[in-house]
């Protein structure tokens, strides 16, 4: 009997060590001055991307020191990227470019791809590939030296978010114009999503490619089969999501908020974990840690928290 209520007391204090330990931010990157709206770590883990509607995008090391910061864009940083060999980032912006650097902070190239402005840029999977969507209502896709190979048309509003899939060979767009398309690599749409009420704010491919994911300002975020039906519906957030995304291993999902919050769901739609108070804000960037450890959250006070993701 003794044992039994010991074991009982070490896993609940063990529990709540946990429990404790996730509501606690590990570290805190301070420099920008207005909204981030995008960030970004290297498949490495050895840098940090943000940008921000103060107009820079900074590349901090793994301790929060801004070693780089790029000034060249006129308007918002609105997305950020890194190449998966790690030698590479990109910064898209509300002047409707996006410029491709090296690591060490020297310019590739800047390419126009908007009429309007740059909402989203990635790389494939690869490396090979760059897409970009913004505020023409349209994608392109690139080469990874910023030449256009093809547009993707069809969207009736601002392309919010563009992703590959696992193996490269379709994309999914997400669109305020209330749906997401998926198309294949060479520029045909395949299959048209509409579940959501209001504007799609982000779209992606699960790690396995067996799901897709969409979030939405209508305050919810959407599990869909390949097939273009939508299977479970994540409900909790009290304002318009702007970011979701799988983790690496296809378990969780992130979701960030203009509540001021990003929750972490698994993968069956139960809520698991919220970070940060409520509060309104114009944007609430989130995204996972490479290594699993954390999700990093922007903060009301423009900062990059680092949060402590449950055991």
């Amino acid at each position: 009997m003794k044992q039994t209520i010991l074991i009982l007391t070490l896993t609940f204090l063990i529990n709540n060590i946990v429990n404790a330990q996730s509501c606690v931010i590990a570290k805190s990157f301070t420099g920008h001055k207005e909204a981030i709206l995008g960030i970004a770590q290297s498949p490495n883990g050895k840098y940090i991307l943000s940008g921000s509607d103060d107009n820079l995008a900074f590349l901090w090391n793994e301790s929060g020191k801004i070693i780089d910061t790029i000034t060249v864009h006129l308007k918002s940083v609105n997305d950020v990227v890194f190449s998966p060999d790690n030698k590479r980032f990109i910064t898209g912006g509300s002047e409707g470019t996006f410029v491709i650097w090296n690591i060490d902070g020297t310019e590739v190239k800047t390419v126009t791809a908007d009429k309007v402005y740059i909402k989203t840029v990635v790389y494939s999977n690869d490396g090979k590939f760059i897409l970009s969507g913004g505020g023409d209502n349209t994608a392109k896709l690139w080469t990874a030296d910023g030449t256009l190979i093809r547009t993707l048309k069809g969207h009736k509003c601002t392309i919010y978010q563009a992703s590959f899939s696992p193996n490269n060979k379709s994309i999914i767009l997400a669109s305020c114009d209330n749906t997401a398309s998926i198309w294949n690599i060479n520029g045909k749409r395949s299959m048209t999503l509409k579940r959501h009420k209001s504007g799609v704010s982000a779209a992606s491919f699960s790690p396995d490619g067996k799901n897709i994911l969409t979030a939405s300002f209508d305050k919810t975020a959407v599990i869909w089969n390949l097939n273009g039906k939508p299977s479970i519906i994540l409900k909790g957030h009290s304002g318009e999501i702007n970011q979701a995304e799988f983790s690496s291993d296809g378990k969780y999902i992130l979701t960030g908020s203009e509540d001021g919050t990003a929750k972490l769901w698994n993968i069956k739609g139960k809520l698991i974990k919220t970070f940060e108070e409520k509060f309104e804000t114009q944007y609430t960037a989130a995204t996972f840690s490479r290594d699993g450890q954390f999700a990093i959250v922007s903060s009301k006070d423009n900062n990059i928290d680092f949060w402590y993701l449950p055991k």
